[in-house]
C-alpha cells in the first residue's frame, strides 16, 4: 500500500515542481546571459575596458535576479510541500486522505519520501545551476584560444598539494570530504520535511490561528536548533584553544564537529517530530 501512497503523492505535487524545475532552468539561462555582456569578456583582455554599456549595467541586474530568484526557489519548494501537507491532512482534503485504508505511518512516510525527494531535486538542480555559472563566468574572462583543458593541466601541479593540506586541516582528503558532503546533502531535505511536518503538527494543536502557530512552532525549532548547536560549538572551540597551538588543525576539528552535529541534530530533531507527527495524527487529529 504504501507504493500506492508515493504514486499518489508524486502525482498531486510533480506538476508543481516539475514547474519549479523548469523555473530553475530559465534562472540557470539567464544566469549564462548575465556573462554574455562585453564588461565580462574585457577580463579576458587584461581588464581592458573603454566604456560601461546600458548592457553591462543590465547583466550585473540579471545576475543579482538570478540569485534572488534561486534562494526563492529553494525555499518555495519547501512553502509548497509544507502548503500541500497542511491541506492534505488538517483541512477538508484531510478528511479523505484519513479515511484510506492505510496507517497513519504509512500517510507520514509517503508525504516525507515524495517531500524530501522534490527537496532533493531543486537542491540538485541549484548546485548544477551554479556549477554552470562558474564555467559560465570562467569561460568569459578567460582569454580568447584558452582552453578548460590547458587550466585543467596548470592546476595539477598544485592539486596534491592541496589535498595534503586539506588532510592536515581536516583530517581527510578533499574526495572524501566531498563525497561525506554528498552524502548529508542527501540525508538533509528528508530531515528538514520532516522537521516541517512536525511544526506543522504541533501547529494544529491550536483551535486558533494554527497556520501562524505552525509558522512560530518552525521558527522556535529553529531557535533552540541553533542555540544548541552555538552551545556545543562554543564548548568545542574553548576546549580545542587550551589544548592546541596549531591554528589550522584546530579550525579543521571545529569546522568537522559543526559538520558532523548540525547533521546529527537534523536527524535527532526529525525523529522527535516525526514522533510528535505520528502521535498528533493519530490522538489528537481535528482537522478544520
Amino acid at each position: 500500500m504504501l507504493g500506492k501512497l508515493l504514486k499518489h503523492e508524486w502525482k498531486s505535487t510533480w506538476k508543481v515542481g516539475g514547474m519549479m524545475l523548469l523555473g530553475l532552468l530559465l534562472v540557470s539561462f539567464f544566469g549564462w546571459f548575465s556573462f554574455q555582456a562585453p564588461v565580462w569578456q574585457s577580463m579576458s583582455d587584461n581588464g581592458y575596458y573603454n566604456g560601461f554599456t546600458l548592457w553591462d549595467l543590465m547583466s550585473v541586474g540579471v545576475l543579482l535576479l538570478y540569485v534572488i530568484m534561486l534562494i526563492g526557489l529553494n525555499y518555495g519548494i519547501m512553502i509548497y510541500i509544507g502548503v500541500h501537507f497542511y491541506k492534505t491532512m488538517y483541512t477538508d482534503e484531510g478528511y479523505l486522505t484519513h479515511t484510506l485504508p492505510v496507517s497513519k505511518h504509512e500517510i507520514l512516510v509517503s508525504k516525507i519520501l515524495i517531500g524530501g525527494l522534490w527537496m532533493l531535486l531543486v537542491t540538485i538542480g541549484v548546485f548544477l545551476s551554479v556549477m554552470g555559472l562558474v564555467s559560465s563566468m570562467f569561460g568569459a574572462v578567460m582569454p580568447e584560444g584558452y582552453s578548460w583543458r590547458e587550466l585543467w593541466d596548470e592546476m595539477q601541479p598544485y592539486m596534491g598539494y592541496m589535498d595534503d593540506m586539506f588532510k592536515d586541516t581536516f583530517g581527510m582528503s578533499i574526495t572524501s570530504y566531498f563525497i561525506l558532503l554528498a552524502v548529508m546533502s542527501v540525508v538533509q531535505p528528508f530531515c528538514t520535511i520532516t522537521i516541517l511536518f512536525g511544526a506543522i503538527s504541533i501547529g494544529q494543536l491550536f483551535t486558533k490561528h494554527r497556520v501562524l502557530m505552525a509558522i512560530v512552532s518552525y521558527v522556535g525549532i529553529m531557535i533552540v536548533a541553533n542555540m544548541l548547536s552555538s552551545m556545543v560549538q562554543g564548548v568545542f572551540s574553548i576546549n580545542q584553544m587550551a589544548r592546541s597551538l596549531d591554528d589550522n588543525a584546530m579550525l579543521g576539528r571545529y569546522m568537522n564537529v559543526s559538520l558532523y552535529f548540525s547533521v546529527f541534530l537534523s536527524i535527532v530533531e526529525a525523529i522527535i517530530l516525526y514522533i510528535v507527527s505520528h502521535q498528533i495524527t493519530t490522538k489528537k487529529l481535528n482537522m478544520e
